[in-house]
């Protein structure tokens, strides 16, 4: 070891320059990693309380599946005793804040992105009922016609109910207790919105 003693003293200088040197990097990755973790937690919340805030005052709108029924079920006699009655359907947007967040998607765990795009797919293929029941094919088709699509129009509008429960129960679950409650919670579930994920980037 009698030659490390007899080294340069600018090579000790500039070895124990390159140590510190190399810690640094070294520490200040590791805060960056740290700091941009912190902040895509962050982010993933904020999501999380938005996407639940706009499904759960869609809910609240959509009633239940029995006001649902009762409500179908008037029109639908309507419809049946008049042949020249055409229902009024209005249009909804019921997902400003989901087409907002879309394009950063990819931060919502695989958890919460299968059953939150399950429901927003569920009200955008609605949307496009809508239009069409709004348009003149609509108007001009028979009362059978009309009312075999109007049934149909308050099926999706059943189930967009049941995904937005389950869209929120596994976003609550997952606030709560992370990415095993809301495994559990889908556990819990009879609702097939598994799938829409695969096709997202980053998505885990």
């Amino acid at each position: 070891m009698d030659w490390l003693a007899n080294l340069d003293a600018r090579i000790w200088q500039a070895v124990i320059a390159g140590l510190f040197l190399g810690a640094g990097w070294f520490v200040n990755g590791l805060l960056n990693r740290r700091a941009a973790e912190a902040l895509r937690q962050e982010k993933l919340r904020d999501m999380h309380r938005a996407l639940y805030a706009e499904i759960g005052n869609n809910l609240a709108n959509l009633w239940d599946d029995a006001r649902i029924e009762s409500y179908a079920e008037g029109m639908l006699e309507r419809m049946r005793e008049d042949e020249d009655f055409v229902p009024f359907i209005p249009r909804e947007h019921n997902d400003t804040v989901f087409d907002t967040l879309l394009p950063d998607i990819y931060v919502l765990p695989r958890q919460t992105i299968d059953p939150i795009v399950a429901y927003y797919s569920q009200l955008k293929s609605l949307a496009a009922l809508v239009d069409d029941m709004r348009g003149e094919a609509f108007k001009a088709m028979s009362q059978p016609r009309r009312i075999a699509m109007y049934s149909d129009y308050i099926e999706m509008k059943k189930q967009a109910l049941s995904f937005g429960r389950y869209a929120n129960a596994v976003i609550d679950a997952f606030g709560k207790g992370g990415r095993e409650a809301a495994e559990a919670v889908k556990l819990e579930f009879n609702t097939p919105a598994e799938g829409p994920s695969d096709q997202l980037p980053g998505s885990e």
